[in-house]
């Protein structure tokens, strides 16, 4: 064990995730968390490495060989590599510090050095988001980026609301507490580093995603175990945050279920450096009022766009459009802002170029009914064996998170297309394949099947709009945006 000790250590070294004056520290620790007592300086050849799965595989193996880590499992080798790889890392408040010493000279040096230090220390693992698989393809509202997530399984709309009623009884009471860093149970956080931000007078906390579904994405959680709440103290945080950052973006997912996040039960919201095609949408009609231009958007959720040198003037003109949405309904189209419960919420994302202020704000309607028991605005039955999960903040940004299972079905699905052959009557793809054998033509079926499997998202997005795309819907968001700046005038 001694040689996989030297190279763990010497790659720590060359990451930089370890201190040369912490090495014999380190390495005791790592000798206690195997129990070992012995160790030997050797001289081994190390070569550089992008991360650093090859090198802690033998070291997991061991563990197991050892009984250290009791049941061979991914979570269990999970948990175990992230204590390893604490070991490495300095103290939190070390890590505070020089996030901070970057963040006086430029922002996004901070920024580089913290999503470095994620992926270096292995709680971003490259080895899987990298077997992801992404394509981008033309639609009409613009290029989409398609993905199907291999590094996390699929929830259904039910477990999400179910988890909302949980109470926090845990500790930590869920997956984005702060008191996860150092934590050592499931899913393996001793690794895990935080930096607190002050936004709006109030304190979060900044930290990468480990599943990265786009560059740089990163996570901005609250100091405390709140619920996800949208109010004008939302907006005046994401535009702290992209002062901050302005090479960032942030949004935030609808505090409510169905159109929400899939974490509601604590107040966060997501950010990165992605260029979502939501930014390229052509604008159909503009408005300026107050300081602010308001556009309506061509995109397949109902999307007003904010825009203002003003950060005050934008936050004002944000916070009344929501309210004005609350209590908006319109029977025809099925939209009803309150029940028994309010129905109606947003999803805002906030950007900053130059001098910029930028908010678009997404409508959002949770009602169900007996029709369409998962949400009337959520991706209808016919789509669902593609996307039945919500339709969340990066969805609405024109990036799909597809589900893993999608990888073997879409292959049985191109032999059945290319060799003529059929699904199980009970496959749920099985009326799509019927179809698709009508409009194949013999063309490259890769091309063919990603194409069409885009057009199967852009209808979940479309089914989750609150005005739909045909003439008397759109005419009813005209009127609903007028209505909106009259509010505004007053």
């Amino acid at each position: 064990m001694n040689k996989h000790i030297k190279q763990l250590i010497l790659y720590g070294l060359d990451t930089k995730i370890l201190n040369p004056n912490d090495k014999e520290y380190a390495i005791n620790k790592l000798l206690d968390l195997i129990h070992l007592d012995l160790y030997t300086d050797l001289d081994v050849e190390y070569h550089k490495v992008e991360e650093p799965s090859s090198i802690l595989k033998p070291l997991l193996d061991f563990a197991v060989k050892q009984n250290i880590i009791k049941v061979d499992t991914v979570t269990s080798r999970d948990i175990f590599e992230a204590k390893i790889m604490d070991t490495l890392l300095q103290r939190p408040s070390s890590i505070i510090q020089n996030f901070y010493e970057y963040f006086s000279e430029d922002t996004k040096k901070a920024t580089d050095y913290y999503y470095n230090l994620s992926i270096n220390s292995n709680y971003i693992k490259t080895s899987r988001t990298n077997k992801n698989i992404r394509w981008n393809s033309e639609t009409s509202y613009g290029l989409f980026d398609m993905t199907i997530n291999l590094s996390k399984p699929e929830k259904d709309p039910r477990d999400i609301i179910a988890h909302k009623n949980i109470k926090g009884t845990h500790y930590p009471k869920c997956l984005l507490c702060k008191e996860h860093v150092g934590f050592s149970g499931s899913p393996g956080r001793t690794s895990h580093r935080i930096v607190p931000l002050s936004l709006n007078d109030e304190t979060f906390y900044l930290q990468y995603s480990p599943y990265v579904y786009y560059n740089e994405h990163c996570i901005v959680l609250h100091k405390d175990h709140i619920p996800m709440n949208v109010t004008i103290n939302t907006f005046k945080r994401l535009f702290d945050f992209v002062d901050l950052f302005p090479h960032y973006f942030l949004g935030s997912n609808a505090g409510l279920p169905i159109v929400g996040g899939s974490i509601l039960s604590h107040e966060h919201y997501q950010g990165g450096s992605h260029h979502f095609a939501i930014e390229d949408a052509p604008i159909l009609q503009k408005y300026t009022e107050n300081e602010v231009t308001i556009s309506k958007l061509k995109w397949p959720l109902s999307v007003i766009r904010l825009e203002s040198k003003n950060k005050q003037k934008i936050i004002e003109s944000a916070s009344k459009l929501f309210m004005y949405f609350e209590n908006y309904s319109n029977e025809e189209l099925n939209i009803t802002s309150h029940t028994e419960n309010p129905h109606n919420a947003i999803t805002p994302i906030a950007r900053k170029k130059g001098y910029i202020y930028t908010l678009d704000i997404a409508l959002r309607n949770n009602q169900t009914s007996k029709e369409y028991p998962l949400g009337i605005f959520h991706p209808h039955q016919e789509n669902h064996h593609i996307k039945k999960e919500n339709i969340g903040l990066i969805e609405v940004m024109g990036l799909a998170v597809l589900p893993s299972r999608l990888v073997n079905e879409l292959e049985e699905i191109k032999t059945a297309l290319t060799e003529n052959t059929e699904l199980l009557k009970d496959n749920i793809h099985a009326s799509w394949l019927t179809y698709l054998k009508d409009i194949y033509k013999n063309q490259n079926i890769d091309l063919f099947i990603e194409e069409e499997v885009t057009k199967k998202f852009v209808k979940c997005l479309e089914d989750a709009g609150i005005f739909k795309q045909d003439k008397k819907s759109q005419i009813a968001f005209d009127h609903f945006i007028k209505g909106y700046i009259n509010v505004l005038a007053k």
